[in-house]
């Protein structure tokens, strides 16, 4: 049997085949790029025979593509799609088209923030991600797969929009445990993400208009879900002791929602003072507002025990809180929790319905394995010294900078670590010259200010790299600063 050369052609949408819809399909696949440049057709008896029609429609077809410039053919060589330069016209369509397709006004500004998406590949000093290589692999793989055998054909199945039980109850017991806080499994809903769990929380408490504090500097995804919420936001400034919740009081007394994140603030680092989070707590329980803590990397301090989280002093029902398992697993597991209260649940459970309905089974399940076969707490406990041990390495590398008159948080926690500095300028220069992957403050702030800095994200590189990439960091301010 004689085996067919060349590319496989599209189905023409007609149900009879005729010249024309076969030169629609065909000019439309080239268009398309479905047919690489150079990519070798098949002759014309093979298409023929391929679609069914006379070699005489095909040839015809292939012809008018060869004179408008889509295809070459050359006798006893065979017929080839043309390189996109050769095409006449179509170069020419490109700003046009660019034109039609672009978003609009609002998704423009919405996409134009790149600075929560995480690299690939990370490097010194973008990699907020977890460090994977201390992970218990074996272990979760054969959790996994018991979670299969357990499901097996319910896994195909609707789960509940709330999180499957048996991961609720196990992020009520961890959060007891760990965290202080006191909530039943019934409060705990279950998101693919922080960043959806946030909006949808915001679509659920926020008509469009309402003022909402927003830290500044700020976390970028949340600037982003509350901006898709239709919330006016109320850039709140942050000092060493976290959110100014008095220039709240000034500004916006109104608000009807404060995002904080009051453990570590990101991305400066602070923590927010005791008498400022009863200060806080105070507006939402007179003005009957909601605060939403986002405990991102709560369980990561590296001096004493993890900070008390807001929702574990609201007598008044007023926060909500928000925690992920990214930093303490890995990024891509895709789970992430919000704990409020109960009359918010279903309502919660039916907008999540809207948003992608569920988070899939499987990865619950294993997850909720994970902590309840008491692997979770052995593992944040191991992690917790390796992350240690980074910030207290790269700390020590930057001690030049603060003769520089570079200052950082004291506070020992989180991935990420924020180095600041009088001039802009300078920042701006140490960025272009000192071959690192360096984010700059000015980058997560709502309204410009004098001062800059860098963020400095270390969670996913290793000590080697951590401690590397404090030296070159050092040269590099040393040579901007004494050029």
């Amino acid at each position: 049997m004689r085996r067919s050369r060349g590319a496989l052609l599209p189905p023409v949408p007609d149900q009879r085949v005729r010249g024309r819809s076969l030169y629609r399909t065909l000019r439309d696949a080239l268009l398309a790029g479905a047919l690489a440049p150079g990519e070798r057709l098949p002759s014309s008896r093979q298409a023929a025979a391929d679609y069914r029609v006379s070699r005489g429609m095909v040839e015809q077809v292939y012809g008018q593509l060869g004179e408008e410039g889509f295809l070459e053919r050359g006798i006893g060589r065979g017929t080839f799609v043309a390189a996109p330069a050769a095409r006449p016209g179509v170069a020419g369509m490109a700003p046009a088209a660019e034109r039609r397709l672009a978003p609009g006004r609002r998704g423009r500004r919405l996409a134009a923030s790149a600075a929560c998406r995480e690299p690939e590949r990370p490097r010194a000093f973008d990699a907020g991600v977890a460090d994977t290589r201390e992970f218990p692999w074996r272990t979760w793989l054969r959790l996994q797969s018991r979670a299969c055998r357990t499901l097996a054909g319910e896994a195909m199945n609707l789960a509940d929009p709330r999180g499957v039980p048996a991961l609720r109850t196990a992020i009520a017991r961890h959060l007891a445990g760990a965290r202080g806080i006191r909530c039943q499994p019934g409060q705990v809903v279950v998101f693919s993400s922080s960043q959806q769990a946030l909006l949808a929380a915001t679509l659920l408490l926020l008509e469009r208009g309402d003022g909402v504090w927003l830290e500044d500097p700020c976390y970028p995804g949340a600037r982003a879900a509350l901006e898709l919420a239709g919330a006016a936001i109320a850039p709140i400034p942050v000092d060493a002791h976290g959110l100014r919740v008095e220039v709240g009081l000034r500004v916006a007394p109104r608000a009807r929602l404060a995002y904080v994140t009051p453990s570590h603030q990101y991305p400066t680092g602070a923590m927010l003072s005791l008498e400022r989070r009863r200060a806080l707590l105070a507006w939402a329980n007179r003005r009957g507002a909601w605060i939403v803590e986002d405990d991102y990397d709560g369980e990561f301090r590296y001096a004493g025990q993890p900070l008390t989280p807001l929702v574990a002093l609201d007598p008044d029902a007023r926060v909500i809180y928000l925690g992920t398992f990214s930093k303490a697993t890995f990024v891509s597991l895709r789970l992430a929790y919000l704990v409020l209260p109960e009359p918010l649940v279903e309502p919660l459970a039916n907008l999540r319905t809207q948003l992608d309905g569920f988070t899939p089974a499987i990865p619950q399940l294993t997850m909720s394995a994970f902590m309840d076969d008491g692997h979770f707490a052995p593992h944040l406990r191991r992690m917790r010294a390796i992350y240690g041990e980074k910030h207290a390495q790269l700390v020590a590398g930057l001690r030049p900078l603060a003769q520089r008159g570079w200052s950082w948080s004291p506070n020992p926690a989180g991935l990420h670590l924020l180095v600041r500095h009088p001039s802009a300028e300078l920042v701006r220069r140490v960025v272009a010259t000192s071959g690192l992957a360096l984010a700059r403050l000015s980058a997560y702030r709502l309204r410009p200010a004098r001062d800059d800095g860098l963020l400095l994200r270390y969670g996913g590189l290793d000590l080697e790299d951590v401690c590397a990439g404090a030296a070159q960091l050092a040269h590099a301010v040393a040579r901007a600063t004494d050029p």
